[in-house]
């Protein structure tokens, strides 16, 4: 992941295509992460009008943290793509890459989250 400080509010997401079509259709703060079956989904943008880059996280396996599994720029997929990846992600494909490990008190509900400078 870019970021070292960042913290984000996560939202469960029902299924696979609520989630290509929140991923494509709509730019989120730069605080905003996605869980749908044990993954997460992390906005990993540098700024909230830059391409929509998300950190792929799972947090099985690994006690102090996430660990990053994958990296998607959903805002250069079409909803049919992205459904395609979050598939393959919810499908353990990723499972086996490790591209480090984030705290898992980075991520947060709305209630701990309340406002930060992404979302004031």
């Amino acid at each position: 992941m870019l970021h070292r400080k960042r913290s984000w509010v996560v939202y469960s997401v029902a299924d696979a295509e609520s989630l290509a079509e929140k991923l494509t259709q709509s730019t989120w703060t730069c605080c905003q992460a996605f869980e749908l079956g044990g993954y997460i989904f992390a906005n990993d943008a540098t700024c909230p009008d830059g391409a929509q880059e998300y950190a792929v996280l799972r947090g099985r396996g690994e006690p102090s943290g996430l660990v990053q599994i994958e990296s998607i720029t959903f805002s250069w997929c079409r909803q049919e793509r992205a459904l395609e990846l979050i598939r393959r992600v919810a499908s353990g494909e990723f499972d086996g890459n490790q591209y480090g490990v984030v705290a898992r008190n980075r991520f947060q509900t709305a209630a701990e989250h309340r406002s930060c400078l992404h979302c004031a």
